[in-house]
């Protein structure tokens, strides 16, 4: 118990966190990160326009930034004509001419060798004394000239590159003449090998150099024309070659000088319209754009970034604004699995509405979520709902500006409709205005916004998000009541119906017990009311309190009609454990049947951890009065003190309305004074005994209880007055 004011709604503080719900918040964290970044980055992944060339476009596509793309085709033909424009590099070979010259002294030294005079013949045997000269020296007569035959012969197999008649020519000239002929063969290659001959002018440059050389120097008869010009058509050689690294190099350098062939486009210029033939460049462009293509990787991390953003955020929020909230692992999981199946929803609309129009996208059902996270999980954190909303949309289509405000409205029109509902009429009407609101906001957008020709879908849109937004919260609701166990005012509403299978059997088995559940739920929840705490939840917990006596009905004196009272051969020990046992079959029943934690709680805390005071003095009176004979905690509830204000007024609630009742059985009316004598003690033993330590309520509220209570247990003992009558004696109830 509290002696200042605790905030309604806000959880009293309490020790560290226990480790079980860290894990679990870090446990649904990860989900929600994951579960987002694969739900908003998978279907966003890939995608993209896809051209093909000479076919018409099928949509324009705008440059998102200055675009160049190069024609590596054009390119390269562009510089292989560069590369063949430059010209061969050619060098001068300083060989060239003393090859040549070379080249001619070895025919003439050739042409000497073959004359050079040889060891005549062998004799003939008819007498022949060869061709000796008679008049020849003594010893040259033993040598003799190579016949002209001979000599041409010779000559052509070791000039095999000189023509024949040059051949011919060169055995006949004589040996004066040769010299000179070999002196002018010579002198013209010198000075040709001092010019700068290439291939193709080789011809020209020989033929003009011979016409003025051999007419200037007139070498013997016609040797010019026979043996030199020959001569020199045979040896001579380019001495300007192409030097072919040089070439390369060059040609290399001219096709690196040429820049590439490209196209450019400027930010927002069209690269190609839709309806227009795809050039090659133009399908270039396109698919280097990766126009509307996202690589899954960046797809999900920027999910993955979002979605950690936004439990961060939310994190921070609920742990410093809705501490209730933040110390609920079942509110945190279902408000997990609410933001994931939203963000499947939106994304799965954004598939779908990609044919037909972004307008489209206004049946996203974010008042579903609002609505459900308010009633479910907490008002507040409903409203809260609109960031995550928002940023959904916007991840899923970034270009949804329109949806995204549709969305930030809708959760501003829808949590509010879900305060004060308290009826499943209730919230068929709130579910019915919102419904009705959607449309309207839908077309204020469009209209504002545009594209106002869009003004009658967005109108049916809405409706649609109206009637599946309806069909979300009544049909999806119900099942997330009972998969969490959430005491909302529906499932609260369904568990106050007196047709429940555990009302109906406590009725049938214990009466007496059934008909005091329902007058402390009477008492509870006008207690409740009093001081700002949940009546529905109390009223509920209170019919439920005492349902673990259905398991031995008759130990309990309110069920001990016409019947002895078993407690008497008993032994004080047993008769406290069956009456202590209630409590524990109570919250195991409440469990079985899947009664929300709350009401469970408020259960297994309606005695505290009181003492079973009748046995427990009988006890010690057995005991001959002596009370450290007796073990104090064998007579105490094995249950735990009330933590929430409901199950506190509970505890107090159940025992004075159980006391009341006995003490007016046996004495008919009760004076009002005698029943606040009554509560006063039994509030002042609860207090002293600590059971109200751990409950958020304040002395303020208990005194506010008290005198609730004592005014509901006046109204329902007040004396009666005796009407006139056939029987004057029998009071009748006033």
């Amino acid at each position: 118990m509290t002696s200042d004011v605790v905030p309604s709604g806000r959880a009293p503080a309490s020790g560290p966190t226990d480790v079980r719900l860290r894990v679990q918040r870090s446990a649904m964290a990860t989900l929600l990160v994951l579960g987002i970044a694969l739900v908003v980055g998978l279907p966003t992944a890939g995608g993209g326009i896809d051209v093909e060339v000479g076919q018409p476009a099928s949509e324009s596509v705008a440059a998102p930034r200055q675009v160049r793309v190069v024609d590596a085709e054009a390119t390269d033909l562009a510089r292989r004509a560069a590369a063949e424009s430059v010209d061969a590099m050619l060098a001068v070979d300083p060989e060239a001419g003393q090859r040549l010259v070379s080249d001619l002294r070895e025919v003439f030294a050739a042409t000497r060798e073959v004359r050079r005079p040889v060891p005549p013949a062998p004799a003939a045997e008819d007498g022949d004394e060869g061709t000796a000269d008679p008049d020849a020296e003594p010893g040259e007569s033993e040598l003799v000239v190579p016949d002209p035959d001979v000599q041409r012969e010779a000559l052509r197999g070791l000039l095999v590159e000189v023509p024949a008649p040059t051949i011919a020519a060169l055995v006949e000239v004589s040996d004066a003449d040769l010299d000179v002929v070999e002196r002018e063969a010579i002198s013209i290659a010198q000075l040709l090998a001092r010019q700068r001959i290439r291939a193709e002018a080789l011809a020209q440059v020989l033929r003009e150099t011979l016409d003025v050389e051999l007419g200037l120097r007139a070498p013997p008869g016609a040797t010019g024309e026979e043996i030199i010009a020959p001569l020199l058509e045979t040896f001579l050689r380019p001495n300007v070659v192409v030097d072919l690294a040089a070439t390369e190099s060059a040609r290399e350098l001219a096709a690196a000088a040429v820049p590439e062939v490209s196209q450019v486009w400027l930010a927002g210029q069209f690269i190609v319209r839709e309806g227009e033939i795809v050039a090659p460049l133009q399908a270039l462009a396109v698919d280097g754009l990766d126009v509307g293509r996202v690589p899954l990787w960046r797809a999900m991390l920027v999910g993955g970034a979002a979605a950690l953003l936004l439990v961060a955020v939310g994190g921070i929020y609920l742990s410093r604004m809705q501490p209730i909230v933040w110390r609920s692992a079942k509110r945190l999981w279902l408000l997990g699995l609410l933001l994931l199946a939203f963000a499947a929803i939106v994304t799965g609309i954004d598939l779908l509405v990609d044919s037909t129009g972004s307008t489209w996208a206004f049946v996203v059902p974010v008042g579903a979520l609002a609505m459900l996270v308010a009633l479910l999980v907490h008002p507040v954190v409903g409203l809260a709902t609109m960031l995550p909303a928002v940023v959904t949309v916007l991840l899923v289509d970034a270009q949804a500006a329109g949806v995204a405000l549709f969305a930030a409205a809708a959760v501003l029109v829808s949590v509010p409709l879900t305060r004060g509902i308290a009826s499943r009429a209730d919230l068929k009407r709130a579910v019915l205005r919102a419904g009705i609101s959607y449309p309207l906001l839908a077309v204020t957008i469009v209209l504002v916004f545009g594209p106002r020709e869009e003004v009658a879908v967005a109108a049916l849109a809405g409706t649609i998000n109206g009637l599946v937004t309806a069909l979300i919260v009544q049909g999806v609701m119900p099942a997330l009541e009972s998969l969490f166990r959430l005491p909302t005012v529906t499932a609260l509403l369904d568990l106050a119906d007196r047709n429940h299978p555990l009302l109906r059997e406590l009725e049938q088995e214990a009466l007496g017990s059934y008909n005091h559940s329902v007058m402390v739920a009477s008492l509870v929840e006008r207690a409740c009311r009093t001081i700002g705490a949940d009546p529905l939840l109390g009223s509920v917990a209170a019919l439920y309190h005492d349902i673990g006596k259905v398991r031995q009905p008759h130990f309990f004196i309110e069920n001990q009609q016409g019947i002895a009272n078993p407690h008497d051969g008993l032994e004080p020990e047993v008769s406290a454990l069956i009456i202590m046992n209630h409590v524990v079959d109570g919250v195991e029943l409440a469990t079985t049947y899947r009664l929300p934690p709350e009401v469970v709680a408020c259960i297994g805390s309606h005695h505290g951890t009181m003492l079973v005071k009748y046995f427990y003095e009988e006890a010690v009176e057995r005991a001959g009065g002596d009370a450290s004979a007796v073990d104090e905690a064998a007579f105490r509830y094995q249950g735990h003190r009330p933590r929430s204000r409901e199950a506190a007024v509970l505890l107090l609630a159940d025992s004075c309305e159980a006391t009341t009742r006995a003490m007016a059985m046996s004495r008919g009316n009760l004076p009002r004074e005698e029943i606040e004598r009554t509560v006063d003690r039994l509030l002042d033993e609860r207090r002293d005994d600590g059971q109200f330590d751990e409950a958020d309520i304040t002395l303020r509220e208990l005194r506010v209880v008290r005198d609730t209570i004592v005014d509901s247990l006046v109204g329902i003992y007040h004396p009666r007055i005796a009407y006139p009558g056939a029987r004057r004696s029998e009071p009748v109830d006033a």
